[in-house]
């Protein structure tokens, strides 16, 4: 397929089947070898069928492959000449691990291409209504790991809500490859502001919750901490507005369905929080 040696092709797959793009299709029917990476994220069964409808000997990596071992498997099927395809969920440069893996195979004297795609950042934004120039940092809100609870997806919060800023929380993987849910994961931040009580998860903050974004049964519902919606199948998201300009809040109340009164209580709360900071 390339031209030149072989070629490493980081390759995103979007949200859902729906989402692949054509160049992707191209790639992952005319390479050598073709990866599947699982690690930093994973896609509904009903999309790990559809990939294998098109190559039936994907290759699955995982974190061991790529951080570990930085991405041998990969190297040497380049090594023997082969192009190479490593599928990612999503758009493939929003991780950091794919990064090195790109960099890892250019210092090795292979070429490299990225082949992009939609990503749940650009969705979310897309379909919340929510301006990219208001995103704060993202984290990821994740299983207690040898007894301990990070808090960073609590600090992340807070620092974006006292500056005014959304907030993204992605959900974590559980080992036995589960997704966690939205459920699980406003549980977790509740521990967390019993542990660390700065007062930004309470029944004043406004979340959005978002459930199998990319797909035809996708469900956005905007509630609050105490009231956890039923939002149906994994994968979960969501997300925490900070300060809204008045379309956001008319796309939240207009074509969210958003409670005006929740709307306007979280304004409040931000505004506190904003002026608490300054």
């Amino acid at each position: 397929m390339s031209r030149g040696g072989p070629t490493l092709y980081i390759t995103g797959l979007g949200l859902s089947p729906r989402n692949i793009t054509t160049e992707a299709l191209e790639v992952m029917r005319l390479v050598d070898v073709v990866f599947l990476e699982t690690y930093t994220s994973k896609g509904p069964v009903e999309f790990m069928n559809y990939l294998r409808s098109i190559r039936n000997d994907l290759i699955l990596v995982s974190r061991e492959d790529l951080e570990n071992r930085n991405g041998d498997v990969i190297m040497r099927e380049l090594e023997r000449g082969h192009d190479a395809a490593l599928l990612v969920f999503g758009d493939p440069m929003i991780a950091t691990t794919h990064a090195a893996i790109a960099v890892i195979a250019k210092r090795h004297g292979f070429n490299v291409k990225i082949v992009n795609s939609v990503s749940i950042v650009c969705a979310l934004l897309s379909q919340l209504g929510l301006s990219p120039y208001k995103l704060g940092s993202i984290a990821t809100v994740t299983y207690p790991r040898m007894g301990v609870l990070s808090t960073r997806a609590y600090d992340v919060l807070g620092d974006n809500l006292k500056r005014g800023l959304h907030t993204i929380l992605l959900l974590d993987i559980r080992d036995d490859e589960g997704f966690m849910s939205a459920n699980e994961a406003v549980d977790i931040l509740r521990r967390l502001e019993e542990e660390r009580k700065l007062g930004i998860v309470n029944e004043r903050l406004l979340v959005i919750y978002v459930a199998r974004l990319g797909w035809v049964d996708h469900r956005i519902v905007v509630s609050t901490v105490n009231n956890v919606p039923d939002i149906g199948d994994t994968p979960h998201t969501i997300v925490i507005p900070g300060l809204l300009n008045p379309v956001e809040v008319d796309y939240l109340v207009h074509v969210l369905n958003a409670s005006k009164d929740f709307v306007d209580n979280h304004q409040r709360f931000i505004h506190s929080l904003t002026v608490e900071n300054k």
